[in-house]
């Protein structure tokens, strides 16, 4: 499930959110992606907001990050008007790509709760400007295997490819297989940030054990 709205918050509130992300960063070395082998070595640089152990937004926003509180509320209220049921936020973060990164084609870390992929959520609110030409698009497709049971290698047909506009909203399931397309502003102070947010629905009587609860992300197939 990939869902996809714009003009997300009110203005007023979409600016503070912004704001916040933009002051928060700090440019520092990049961190090495722990699996490389499409030749991407750095992932993205991630401000991680304090863990909701609970399930409650609020115990991961406040008192430190009051901006998000108003992007939180209305990510719980879309995904429960889409009949997303039993809903429990895990963690929010601010996320940061400089010119020239891009993500491979991979699954998100798919170890909350114990929900099924297909019943947990990630939802991204794009703050930084955005032009065409600028890169960095999200896309998502069917994965292709190096070998039946093996490492995605590529993503055909593709399914969506998603502009990172200012104040879009988008979430996907994390069965959906995505990457993100280099960015090419051709500008070394170039920063594009984003307020993310991960969700759970309904638990599962037969979870997947499988995946390291401490990769972002997941290269190989769903078993």
């Amino acid at each position: 499930m990939i869902y996809v709205q714009d003009n997300f918050l009110p203005e007023d509130q979409f600016l503070a959110l912004k704001k916040a992300v933009d002051s928060a960063y700090e440019a520092k070395e990049p961190k090495e992606m722990l699996d490389s082998h499409f030749g991407i070595t750095w992932e993205p640089y991630k401000i991680t907001f304090p863990i909701a152990k609970t399930g409650n937004w609020l115990d991961s926003c406040m008192p430190n990050n009051p901006e998000c509180v108003p992007a939180l509320q209305k990510m719980e209220d879309t995904m429960t008007s889409m009949g997303i049921q039993e809903l429990t936020n895990w963690s929010s973060w601010f996320q940061y790509s400089v010119d020239n990164m891009s993500l491979p084609p991979h699954r998100d870390q798919a170890s909350l709760r114990k929900s099924d992929p297909k019943d947990i959520y990630t939802a991204v609110i794009y703050t930084s400007d955005w032009q065409t030409g600028w890169g960095g698009e999200f896309v998502a497709g069917k994965p292709v295997f190096d070998r039946p049971g093996g490492r995605v290698k590529a993503l055909d047909p593709i399914t969506h490819e998603i502009q990172p506009l200012p104040n879009r909203f988008i979430i996907w399931s994390r069965e959906e297989w995505h990457k993100v397309y280099k960015s090419t502003v051709n500008d070394p102070e170039y920063v594009r940030g984003f307020f993310g947010s991960s969700w759970s629905s309904v638990e599962s009587s037969n979870p997947n054990k499988d995946h390291n609860p401490y990769v972002r992300f997941s290269f190989t197939e769903i078993k």
